[in-house]
């Protein structure tokens, strides 16, 4: 669900510089939800609203996910219908059926633009399918980092929070 004021408030003023290729890196939709019915809604609105249509009509877009667009605010691994919810974000994304990425586990994926001599290279990640899920700290948050997650069981992951998710 969209947020008042959020991403596509400023759709309008970004396809006025017309753009040559706008990337969504996350919380493209506020969609917590285990609901693939209403995750399903919250993607089609999106892609119905006047400014995101535009901007596409205009514009190429590529993008990936960040946890409200996985399905639950910090999600990880264990989130129970991240495949589902993949595939949500891929159509979203307008990525065709017959696309590789569509096979894999995982929204990641890498792009390239330009001509030879003056490319440029998209490299798009995932934090969210592979992540290790985490263990909110109740009482303790850094001042400076904002971190309130113990690290995983094997002390190898950490997830920093500092604002939204």
């Amino acid at each position: 669900m969209q947020r008042p004021g959020g991403p596509t408030a400023a759709l309008g003023p970004i396809r006025a510089v017309e753009p040559d290729l706008w990337i969504w890196m996350g919380d493209n939709v506020y969609a917590d939800t285990l609901n693939m019915t209403a995750l399903d809604s919250i993607y089609a609105r999106q892609k119905r609203r006047p400014g995101h249509r535009a901007l596409r009509e205009s514009t190429r877009v590529i993008g990936t996910w960040d946890d409200h667009d996985h399905g639950a605010n910090d999600a990880s691994c264990s989130y129970p219908k991240r495949d589902r919810s993949q595939a949500h974000v891929l159509d979203f994304m307008d990525v065709p059926e017959e696309h590789p990425g569509r096979e894999r586990a995982s929204v990641y994926s890498a792009h390239t633009y330009g001509p030879p001599g003056k490319r440029v290279k998209v490299i798009l990640l995932d934090t969210r399918y592979h992540r290790d899920p985490t263990t909110r700290d109740p009482i303790t948050r850094d001042p400076i980092s904002g971190q309130h997650y113990f690290p995983n069981e094997e002390g190898t992951s950490w997830a920093r929070r500092s604002g939204s998710g």
